[in-house]
Formats: structure tokens, sequence, C-alpha cells
């Protein structure tokens, strides 16, 4: 039985079915996580007793995948059949960047239609189809193995866009999937994927090269549990309601930019990668904050006075120091990827600084300074050696007579590099990372210079100050190898950087992507973001519909095909409803007495996936018993799923390690390559097409693949916990939470409202024993009264 009582499972439930986001208290948390641990290995045991459970599939079920699986196959003996190894590589290469990302550039090109469905997709507990028939019928084995295989490479709508927009890598969604796919340590997954080198034709003599990946080739092994779900994918679209058609070109696929900054992932610190490959994850939780009594009212009314006397704009330090110091910590840990240093080198500092944007009368004047300010640089006392002030701040007092305004990130030259241009009129204010001291001097000489400064910090930004802007890009020194200065507030102060202003775009030298600015340099030239593609040109799917889109992923334009099968109206922002993609993933249960089952690493990948292809995707999940083909719940995704959820997917080691592959694709000569990964490995073997007859040494698809997908050798179960955060109606009627052992009976209370603490197998004893012994005194009694009464006979 439950550790918990009663009382506190409905508590809990309460709290797991508020829509009022709100936390349990903490020491219930606490006994819950517990019990959730003791039931999880519960069930575990569970399911090793009941293994044959996990290798049921019914006969329709069988045939079709079967059937299905050998088209596939038919489909592998198309392609070149001998490869020799060309290069391999590792899975987990190259420099790790916590802040890459899939940012979508342009919707190149929308054909076909897409099925209207109802916002309650499929009916209530709606029973599936189980046969063979029904299903065959609607979508035969053949056409879904042809739809699983459609080649990107052969594709002439993706080789006229590639001509014209000259991607670096044009692949499907499938192998987009299977690329992100791939979770470390283990590696388990196994997989092939085709990959065609292609010239483009297209402009001038300079012909650019564009990498097709066609979707991943069939799989050597298979569970039963995979075999079904290819069955029940084409028994669940059969009972979706449909209630109309509606053309591609309708349907908004990518939420406006003030609806992806409130979808986006909760705020988090901006750090950049290094030359070495490891990555520096700031922490400033514990970061002193010197003069906090000095009120930050004031200070802004003096910084306000001094921008109207100066024209200067420069945010008190205070009001930086409270922004930075109250952002939440990074939601993807990167502590599996290396060691990590607070410290920052040279080269990073030097990476990407901002300048105040200048008037054209001003700008003799603003070169002349920096060309003094870099000379005074050598000549700075020990009073001048550390510098504490906001990085526009420092500007100002350089350039006290220059108007006011900054200028977007350029790169700041050196001393002894010739002076950068002054950027333009107009540009969106940026941030500039504040320096730290070139050769500090005295370690509480040093703590103190901080105090002050940041006390000072807004009378002084009207004075000018010796220090130049190329100072801040210097090396940093350290004469003592141990400082009493705290690593985080170091780390800070050389990279202080304000995430919530509107800061402009980040530049594509610095490598950097982050989804949380409002603005995103375009790789796409804007002659070709204005250019519209005419329907006509192209040829139509027969029946559904193809999207072609660009994403870049830092300094790669990638283009993807993708489709969409359902759709249905969302209000989107203060607009009017609009038609935005459906996406339904199939999940299979085989605990649901229990719960429904956790999403594995796989299915967390399909969702991300969806989302990042078309950011207004609306996620459902419907949870099917793979007993009975029954939909025991359709579940649709809330906005904070990606927060919320519990998974050992990480999106962003998953982009680095598309990016790594991506990477050494490009850079492959024109031909046919085959690339293999091996399960529990943690590299790729990349395969060259090999012309002649087999020799020894080559990789043959024709040994690799034999016949169907057969069983996994190792025997392992295809387990999967239950989810500790979904309640089913059955939880809520018999008040039990997900996940833990049946509750103990409260106990009962008289009409008084007082407890009866008697009740139980104890009391029921006491009871009895009284009853019995009732029983003798009343026997007693009659016999008592029936001696008496004889003699009474007698003596009459």
């Amino acid at each position: 039985m439950s550790s918990l009582s009663s009382k506190e499972h409905n508590i809990y439930l309460g709290f797991l079915t508020s829509k009022k986001k709100s936390d349990p208290p903490q020491g219930l948390q606490k006994r819950v996580n517990d019990e959730v641990m003791q039931f999880t290995r519960y069930l575990q045991d569970v399911a090793k007793i009941c293994a044959d459970d996990y290798n049921f599939i019914s006969q329709g079920a069988m045939q079709y995948s079967e059937d299905c699986l050998r088209a596939c196959l038919e489909h592998v003996r198309t392609l070149p059949q001998l490869y020799q190894i060309h290069e391999m590589t590792s899975l987990t290469g190259g420099t790790f960047n916590p802040e890459l990302a899939l940012t979508f550039e342009k919707q190149l090109l929308t054909l076909g239609s897409v099925n209207i469905t109802d916002h309650q997709i499929v009916s209530a507990d709606a029973q599936l189809a189980s046969d063979y028939q029904s299903v065959s019928s609607e979508n035969p084995p053949a056409k879904k193995a042809k739809d699983m295989h459609a080649t990107i490479s052969d594709d002439g709508n993706a080789e006229k866009l590639c001509a014209r927009y000259e991607p670096h890598v044009c692949l499907s969604r499938d192998a987009l999937v299977r690329l992100l796919d791939n979770h470390g340590p283990d590696f388990v997954e196994q997989w092939e994927l085709p990959v065609c080198v292609k010239l483009n034709h297209g402009k001038g003599s300079n012909q650019k090269k564009t990498v097709f990946i066609d979707s991943p080739l069939l799989k050597t092994e298979m569970t039963v549990r995979e075999r079904s779900h290819i069955f029940h994918e084409e028994s669940l679209k059969l009972s979706f309601r449909k209630n109309g058609i509606k053309k591609m070109f309708h349907l908004l696929t990518e939420l406006p930019t003030n609806e992806c900054q409130h979808s986006q992932e909760k705020p988090r610190r901006n750090c950049g990668p290094l030359k070495d490959g490891i990555d520096f994850e700031v922490d400033i939780t514990e970061l002193e904050t010197f003069g906090e009594s000095t009120s930050a009212k004031p200070m802004q009314e003096k910084q306000d006075h001094s921008v109207k006397s100066k024209q200067l704009t420069s945010p008190p330090l205070s009001r930086t120091t409270g922004d930075v110091s109250g952002r939440p910590v990074s939601e993807f840990s990167t502590a599996q990827e290396g060691s990590y240093s607070t410290s920052t080198s040279s080269e990073d500092l030097a990476t990407t600084v901002t300048q105040p944007t200048v008037d054209d009368a001003a700008e003799p004047k603003t070169e002349r300074a920096g060309r003094e300010c870099v000379q005074e640089t050598e000549d700075d006392s020990d009073d001048e050696k550390l510098v504490i002030d906001d990085c526009a701040s420092a500007a100002s007092r350089r350039q006290p007579k220059s108007p006011a305004g900054d200028g977007p990130p350029v790169t700041q030259p050196g001393p002894g590099t010739p002076d950068s241009p002054p950027p333009p009129r107009g540009a969106a204010p940026g941030r500039r990372q504040s320096r730290t001291p070139k050769v500090p001097g005295d370690q509480l000489s040093e703590i103190l210079r901080m105090q002050t400064a940041m006390l000072k910090s807004s009378s002084d930004t009207a004075k000018p100050s010796p220090a130049s802007p190329a100072r801040r890009a210097e090396p940093v020194v350290h004469s003592h190898p141990t400082s009493l200065v705290k690593p985080c507030v170091s780390s800070y102060l050389e990279r202080n950087q304000n995430e919530e202003e509107n800061s402009s775009a980040v530049s594509h030298e610095s490598s950097l992507v982050n989804p949380n600015t409002t603005e995103h340099k375009r790789i796409l030239s804007q002659d070709l973001q204005e250019t519209a593609e005419d329907e006509q040109d192209y040829e139509a799917p027969v029946e559904g519909n193809l999207l072609y889109k660009l994403y870049s992923l830092q300094n790669m334009l990638l283009m993807v095909r993708s489709s969409i099968s359902l759709t249905h109206s969302r209000r989107v922002g203060s607009s009017q409803n609009q038609f935005v993609p459906v996406h339904v993933l199939p999940k299979l249960e085989y605990q649901l007495s229990y719960g429904v089952e956790c999403l594995t690493n796989g299915e967390v990948c399909q969702l991300w996936t969806e989302t990042l292809l078309h950011s207004s995707t609306l996620p459902y999940i419907a949870h099917i018993n793979a007993h009975t083909s029954k939909v025991a719940l359709l579940r649709k995704l809330p906005d904070d799923w990606k927060q919320s959820i519990s998974s050992g997917f990480k999106l962003s080691k998953s982009l680095n390690i598309l990016h790594h592959l991506l990477k050494k694709l490009t850079g492959l000569d024109e031909g046919r390559y085959l690339m293999v990964h091996k399960a529990r490995e943690p590299f790729v073997t990349l395969l060259r097409a090999a012309d002649g007859k087999a020799s020894r040494g080559l990789y043959s698809l024709q040994q690799v693949h034999p016949s169907t997908p057969q069983p996994p050798a190792s025997g392992l179960l295809p387990w999967v916990p239950v989810s500790p955060a979904v309640v089913l109606s059955f939880h809520q009627k018999h008040g039990r939470v997900p996940c833990t052992f049946p509750p103990r009976q409260s106990p009962k209370t008289g009409k008084d409202g007082s407890s009866n603490a008697a009740s139980g197998p104890k009391s029921d004893l006491n009871t009895q024993g009284k009853k019995k012994k009732k029983k003798k005194q009343k026997n007693r009694a009659a016999k008592r009264q029936k001696y008496i009464n004889k003699l009474v006979q007698k003596s009459v």
C-alpha cells in the first residue's frame, strides 16, 4: 500500500489537474518522488514477469508490417550495392556551441492540399481498425513504403530550387529527424542515410555543391513494438475526423515574431563557445553586488540628467546588475561536454564588440578620439588598471562630444590595426563586452576599486576616461595565481551582456545564434528574400502536399522538404483564426492499467522537429492500447511542454551533432555516398559508392539487408517507465496519484466528526468477543430462571 494517505493523494492530484501552475508542499513532493521511484522499480519487475505482453501483435498488423518492410527492401535494391570506406568521424566532434539554433529563413514553395479536422481530432475511446483489409485498402503497404523512402535527390522541384538559392544541404524531414535523434553516451540506434553530392548548374561559372540527404534506409533489426507502430500509424489516420480540404498556401506555418518570443524557452544565460571546443557556463548566482544600499532611483535621475546634458546613452550599472543576476539557469545542461572554467580567452573577448553610432558631422572626431585612446592605453597609471562600468557608459566617457546612439555589432580593431569605418546610422542599440584589467594590482585594492567604481558609476558617466575601446579587447593577464575576487564576478565583468534589451543582430562571424534576440542576420541575400516562386513552374504531388523551406544552422543554409497531414483553425495573437499545422504522434501503450508511458527520446525528437520546421504546429499525442487497438487518450501538449518534458533529449546536443555531420558532408566531392552508424558506436562511417565487382573490405548493402528486419539479438525488454505527470480517469476515480501504490484508507469518522481510532481488524475482534460474552450471560440467566421454575413447581 501507499505511504501516503487518501487525503494526501487527493491533494497532490489537485495540483496535477489544476490549470493554475503551482508547486505542492515540499515535504509532500519529496514523499511522492520517493514512492514514484519505488513504484517504477516494481513495474520493471512486473514487466520482466509479463515479458510476453511486449511480443503481442495482431494478425492484421503483422501482415501489413511485413508487406511494407518487403517493399522497403525493394527500395534498397535500387541503390548502389557496393561502397568503400571514405572517412570516419566522431558523433560528438567539433566545437560545442550551446547557443546553436535552427533558424527559419524563408518559405520557398507550398504544393498540394491538406485535410481539415475538428478540434476533437478523434472521438473519445475510438476503436481503431485492427484487420489487414481495412487498412491496406485505404493505404496499401507498397504505397506507404514508397512514401517512407521518397528520395529528395531525384526531386525535380528540389533541384530547381537549389539552382536558384544554392543551399549547402538539401534533405527530407525524415533525414533531419534521423540526424537529430542521436543521444549519447550509448548511441543505441543503427541507421544508414544515402547521400548524393551534386553541382548546381545555375549561376555563372562559379558552381557550388549541394548535399542531398535522402530518408533513412530500412533498419536491420526491429522490435515487435516498432512493427505494430507501422500498422497503427495508418489505422489511426482512418479515424481522423475530416471536414474538407484546404490549399497549402492558406496555412500559417510560422508564427509572427512576437508569438515566437512567447513560445520560446525561458530566458537563459548567454554564453559563447571558445576556440578550444569547451563551452563555459557562467554562473553568477553568488555574484557579489557592492553598494546595494544605493538607491537606483536617485541614480536613474542623475543618469537622465547626464544624458540630457551630454547627449549620451548610458544605463545605470545598478539596473544592469539587477537584470543579469536575476536570470534563470540555462535549460540545457552541458555538464557532459567537458570541464568548465569561468575565465574567457582574449580571442573570445575580441570576437564581437559594439560601437556607439556617431553622426556624420562627428565622424572625424570619433575616429581621432579612438586613435588617441589607443595611444593612451600604454600610459595608464595603476589607478586606471581596473575600470568597472556598463558597456555603453565607458564609450560615452571616451567620446563626450559625440551624439547619442549605438551601432550594430562590428569587429573592433586592436592596436596597430586600421581604424574601422563608422557604423551606419539608425541601427538597433547594441552592447559592448566589459573589459578586465590589463595588469591587476594589489588584490585588496582591486576589490576596493571595484566597489568604488560601482558606487560612482552614475556620477562619472559624463567624465571622459583615458581608457580606449580597443583596450577592451586586449588579452587578460593575471599576475596572481589565486585571485581574491570570485571567478563568477570576473566572468560577469568580462562577459557583461544584457539579454533583455532589444539587442542588435548577432554577428555572423561570431557563430552564435540566440533565439531570444528579436533580430537575426539572414544568410540569404535581400534579392532572394524578396523572390517569389510560381507554383505553375513546379510539379505538384498527386495527393497530399509538399513544403520547401530554407533554414540556417550557424553559417550553413539548409533546405528541408516536409509535409503536413492535418490542419485546423487557431487564434494567433490578436488576428483572426488561422489554419495551422496539426501533428498527431501515435504512441502504443502497454501499461494502461497503471498509466501512460513516458515519451522516449525518439518521440520527443519527432515533436521537437515538427515545431522547429513549423513554429505554429499544434502537437498532439494519441495514446493507443497496444492489445485492443483502442485510443485511450488524445492529449494536446501545452505551450510549455518543452520546459516540462522529462526526457534525455537535449536539443543543443542534437543540433551540435547535426552541425558537425553536415559540415563533414559539405566537404565531400561530387558523387554518391552512404553514411552509416552502427548501434552503440560513438562514430559514423562515410562510404563512397564503388565501381566494379565485390572484393574484400567493401560494404555490401545486399549482405547487410538479406531479408526483412529481425528481432534484436540482445533480447532486451523494450520497457518504458510510466509517466507520473499524466492523470487518467481511473486515477481520479480512485483518488490515486499516477505511478504510486494504492492509497491507504482514511480512518472512519463518526456522526460527531470524531475519528474511530479503534477501527480495523483488532477492533473487529474486540467486538466479536463482547458479543460472545453477552450471549453467555444470557444463557446463564436462562438456565438460572429455568432452575428456579423447577423448584417452585416441586414445592407446589
